[in-house]
């Protein structure tokens, strides 16, 4: 059974949306100079690194974390390859890809390769998915939507998307690593942390080549 590891990493200097509070992560105190311990202090976002979104999101008063439905976030996965050349994930291309009966779906891009550096600088012409894209998917009865970017949908028109795949209950997964995943089918663990009443959180996310998940 292999596993594969889809989460990018939580560090200092590592890409946020723009915008948003920059990591920092440090250190409380130091067994090398005293202390009886090492402890960490982490202060993050709510969407940085590997993160889901919940309607809360962008839908005010709609669903938070509190009732996340998990298996829908553990299960067979498909991971589809866009070609380098396309900007925009549309529904003729998911209409080609011959999706019909597809629960979980992430995208491998173009936009995998910028997490070869993850402090880099914020790419506004990352590759996305379009509104009439997130319909064809709601219509299709997907539960959840992947990508390797900071952001299922376009830079200069995120609320579409985002409106579409979340009033129709579509858990959105973001900013993950796919450099290494072969497109094909796999199963999903992924697991957010808990915080109370709100609208995202970060998750570990991992694939595993294997027909079943052992537990």
């Amino acid at each position: 059974m292999e596993l594969i590891d889809i989460t990018v990493g939580i560090r200092n200097d590592m890409l946020v949306w723009p915008g948003d509070e920059p990591v920092k992560i440090g250190w409380e105190s130091r067994v090398v100079d005293g202390a009886i311990s090492n402890v960490s202090s982490i202060q993050i976002g709510a969407h940085v690194g590997t993160h889901i979104d919940m309607p809360l999101h962008f839908i005010d008063g709609a669903a938070n974390l509190d009732s996340l439905d998990l298996s829908v976030l553990i299960g067979p996965v498909t991971v589809v390859e866009v070609p380098c050349e396309k900007n925009s994930i549309d529904a003729d291309f998911l209409e080609s890809m011959g999706l019909e009966d597809v629960t979980r779906l992430l995208f491998k891009t173009a936009n995998s390769k910028k997490w070869e550096d993850p402090s880099g600088t914020f790419a506004e012409g990352f590759v996305a998915l379009d509104r009439k894209a997130a319909e064809w998917l709601a219509k299709k009865g997907c539960k959840l939507v992947g990508i390797d970017y900071l952001s299922i949908a376009p830079y200069d028109d995120t609320v579409p998307t985002h409106e579409v795949l979340l009033s129709n209950n579509i858990v959105i997964l973001e900013t993950l690593d796919l450099r290494r995943v072969p497109a094909g089918e796999y199963q999903l663990i992924c697991l957010p942390l808990k915080l109370v009443g709100r609208e995202a959180a970060p998750a570990r996310a991992i694939l595993i080549k294997s027909t079943q998940i052992a537990l």
